[in-house]
């Protein structure tokens, strides 16, 4: 994900909380205020923490799995035939 994405991402997810919570936009509340409330990490977070369990479970997993086969094939490129 890029940084953009992850602003957005993060921005959108608090507007989310905030209408949850009905927070008007003219009242003074802090993000921080508004994750403590709700007891959430930020999506972005969740998402990285995600992603990395994810290359966790792949790297770990037999040559033979179709998803380790994959992940291999996007890092050397595909395999040549002889």
């Amino acid at each position: 994900m890029t940084k953009a994405t992850t602003r957005r991402l993060d921005a959108f997810d608090q507007w989310c909380l905030r209408r949850i919570l009905r927070i008007h936009y003219g009242q003074h509340v802090t993000n921080a205020e508004i994750r403590r409330q709700t007891a959430s990490i930020p999506v972005s977070d969740m998402i990285r923490r995600r992603r990395l369990c994810l290359f966790g479970h792949v790297v770990r997993s037999g040559a033979e799995m179709d998803h380790r086969r994959a992940l291999q094939a996007a890092i050397r490129g595909p395999r040549r035939q002889p």
